[in-house]
């Protein structure tokens, strides 16, 4: 314990904070390569497992920003402690689910646990390293989540390999105690206005209504058609949700999301940046793997390894990048860093049946680099913004907008290719092309329009 105790303050909570981040990360990636396995021991349709997710997901990201908020009132430590005990609660009742509807509802659970976690746990590294070291910090903290991505579609296939589904949630709950033990007894208090506050309740729900209706038109929008009936009551839903959502906080004392933060160019713009970015992310995430293994014929294992080339990349370039925006600053780094990726899907958008590894690997390297130089000082550009009572916030904010950007980058993307790949089927067919070879040539050319989209998507975060 004196060992412990000699250690500077801010080295334990990057320490404490990295644990959660990689358990939340490495879930995040862990649980899709089990679907297929769920799908065989609950005897359901993969529509019905895929909720596993989705219903994760929706939990998570209309919560973070009211966990942020409520991080900077009670206190952060209190809240990110009891989140780490909700994820590991939830983790085991996943373990021990006897049907696919346990199973969602505990995933539910694990959702409300990782929007705490994730939510306060840059604000509390922000708050505990003095300025000059922020990026430095943010990108270590940068490098874990990489870690987690890369990690986890490797450990997964292996679990699953080894022993069953089940391992893929219990086999993680001595870490998630350790952290939960981390969080209570090493993070110091960073504690708000608990007395006398009075929580804006209307907003917090009006916020999770609206983040949620937006990412269910999103997903379930491409399935009914975006001009469907139901698809356009669910987009005034979002338009309604939207209005009544800006038009609470400009009347609450103490609003869910402080609106005046956005008055801040610093803090608007890296949001704006960050949200583009990870849109077209989102349509890298959701599409390679169809052109690695359905185009180039790629194992699962090889195609692993093969896009595990990108969070390797950003796990070395990331604290590089951080260490570097403490002394330059981050304008320069961010627009190099989301002009690389830029550049990258766009030299991925040319890959064809013919390309080789070393011609996939190569553009997924300049990718990983350019993700690595821009999320650090992004970050740190983010949350050296904010006011210090409002990094909690802050730091919802920036998890909120990289979750939705994301999610609705994987369901427009979708929607894209699919649209793109049957107008390229109609015409290979009619033009007299084998039917053993429309499938993969209609395949690479819906790949190489959808990633050249996301190209231009992410140039307007370059302006930003």
């Amino acid at each position: 314990m004196d060992r412990i105790s000699s250690i500077p303050y801010k080295w334990l909570a990057l320490f404490t904070v990295s644990v959660g981040s990689f358990v939340a990360t490495l879930d995040a990636s862990i649980v899709t390569i089990s679907f297929p396995s769920l799908t065989k021991a609950f005897a359901v349709e993969t529509s019905v497992v895929l909720w596993v997710t989705v219903v994760y997901l929706l939990v998570s990201v209309s919560l973070m920003l009211t966990v942020g908020k409520l991080g900077d009132v009670l206190g952060r430590k209190k809240i990110y402690a009891m989140g780490f005990a909700l994820f590991t609660v939830g983790l085991a009742f996943c373990s021990l689910s006897q049907s696919i509807v346990q199973l969602i509802l505990s995933r539910m659970l694990q959702g409300v646990g990782a929007a705490m976690i994730i939510s306060l746990g840059t604000a509390i590294v922000t708050a505990a390293f003095p300025a000059a070291e922020r990026g430095k910090a943010l990108g270590l903290l940068g490098a874990v989540v990489s870690a987690g991505l890369l990690t986890g579609p490797m450990l997964g296939g292996f679990l699953l390999d080894l022993l069953d589904w089940r391992a893929i949630f219990y086999t993680r709950i001595p870490i998630s105690i350790i952290g939960t033990v981390m969080a209570c007894r090493l993070l110091k208090e960073q504690t708000g206005r608990g007395k006398g506050f009075s929580f804006d309740w209307p907003g917090a729900v009006l916020l999770c209504a609206f983040l949620t209706s937006l990412i269910l038109f999103f997903n379930l929008g491409g399935k009914w058609g975006y001009l469907s009936a139901r698809a356009a009551a669910l987009a005034g839903a979002v338009i309604l949700l939207l209005v009544s959502f800006i038009f609470q906080e400009r009347r609450a004392a103490e609003p869910t999301v402080d609106l005046d933060l956005f008055k801040d160019r610093d803090f608007a713009c890296a949001n704006l940046s960050l949200g583009f970015m990870f849109f077209a992310l989102g349509f890298y995430t959701f599409l390679m793997p169809f052109y690695l293994i359905d185009g180039l014929g790629y194992s699962a294992w090889h195609t692993g390894l093969t896009i595990a080339v990108v969070s390797v990349t950003t796990l070395v370039v990331a604290p590089v990048s951080g260490s570097l925006s403490d002394r330059i600053g981050t304008r320069l780094l961010c627009t190099a860093g989301i002009s690389l990726i830029c550049i990258a899907l766009l030299l991925i958008s040319r890959l064809d049946l013919q390309s080789s590894t070393a011609d996939v690997v190569l553009r997924l390297v300049l990718f990983g680099v350019g993700s690595g130089l821009f999320q650090s000082p992004n970050n740190s550009s983010i949350l050296g913004a904010a006011p210090r009572n409002r990094l909690g916030t802050a730091s919802a904010m920036l998890a909120t907008i990289r979750q939705v950007g994301i999610s609705l980058g994987v369901a427009v993307s979708g929607t894209l290719f699919a649209g793109c790949r049957s107008f390229f089927a109609a015409k290979l067919a009619d033009s007299g092309v084998s039917p053993s070879m429309i499938g993969k040539l209609s395949l690479v050319s819906s790949f190489q329009d959808t990633i050249f989209i996301a190209s231009v998507i992410c140039c307007v975060g370059i302006v930003a």
